[in-house]
């Protein structure tokens, strides 16, 4: 593949976590595309790459630049995914630690807001609240902290939204089921709170690269850090492209990355292609 003599530089660096800066249109997607190609190339397995993107459509096209750079399959790349299918994967495996039996049944939007009516008409809310409490709901999970998020966001209108909210898990956990933020809510709480199954994954991961970096938000930046190891970290983003804060993403994450991560390096992609 050719590369921009930024790119390269950006691609070969080692030794540290690694920034790198990429406006519309200067090569971000080839030159995450080519530092996984050459992590392949160096020795390590891809089956040992975490390629971490926001959507289906973006891993799949991931997978298919990756298969004609490395002439692999598609199959030598199963951890090339979204946030949510990288988490699902790994919580399927140890779901049970969690009180969930297999299989795990995923609400889907309709479920969701089904559920969320069933429980304000209990509780003597209209319904028509249903959406603005889902979305509450969903933010609350996204922070990464539920309880201090209901603890400065009490109520919507009339209704108490922590009892909304313990209600809805309570179904949720009856039914063996999760929903979309609960992947990651509850993935975090299992790193977090399980040291053997944090250190299978970090042994697991030689490095993880992560697609569009800016909308990550806390609860997705706190899984990328208990699954990282030795600094091994690639993100690419653009601070100006931020387009998920519908899902708490905190473009703060993306600004201080050096900050965060030790001797991390910023590159800067400059010219557009």
């Amino acid at each position: 593949m050719q590369l921009s003599p930024q790119q390269q530089v950006a691609v070969e660096h080692t030794g540290s976590p690694a920034l790198v800066v990429a406006g519309a249109g200067s090569g971000k997607t080839r030159t995450l595309t080519a530092k996984f190609a050459h992590l392949v190339d160096s020795g390590i397995s891809p089956e040992r790459i975490l390629a971490i993107t926001f959507t289906n459509k973006a891993a799949d096209e991931m997978k298919r630049r990756l298969t004609r750079l490395t002439g692999m399959n598609l199959n030598r790349f199963p951890w090339v995914r979204t946030y949510h299918s990288a988490c699902f994967q790994i919580f399927k495996a140890h779901s049970r630690i969690m009180g969930y039996q297999a299989p795990i049944q995923v609400f889907t939007t309709y479920h969701q807001q089904k559920t969320i009516k069933e429980v304000l008409l209990a509780l003597n809310f209209d319904k028509k609240h249903a959406m603005g409490v889902l979305g509450q709901i969903s933010n609350a999970k996204n922070s990464g902290h539920p309880d201090a998020y209901f603890d400065r966001r009490p109520r919507l209108g009339p209704i108490r939204l922590i009892v909304v909210f313990e209600r809805y898990e309570g179904i949720l956990k009856h039914a063996n089921a999760v929903d979309f933020d609960n992947i990651l809510l509850l993935t975090r709480n299992l790193l977090r709170d399980h040291e053997e199954i944090r250190q299978h994954y970090q042994n697991q991961f030689d490095y993880i690269v992560c697609d569009e970096y800016q909308d990550t938000n806390d609860l997705n930046e706190e899984i990328t850090a208990l699954l990282l190891k030795d600094g091994n970290l690639f993100a690419v983003g653009d601070d100006w492209q931020s387009i998920y804060s519908f899902r708490m993403s905190n473009v703060g994450h993306f600004l201080s990355f050096k900050q965060k991560y030790r001797g991390a390096r910023i590159f800067h992609l400059e010219q557009n292609y």
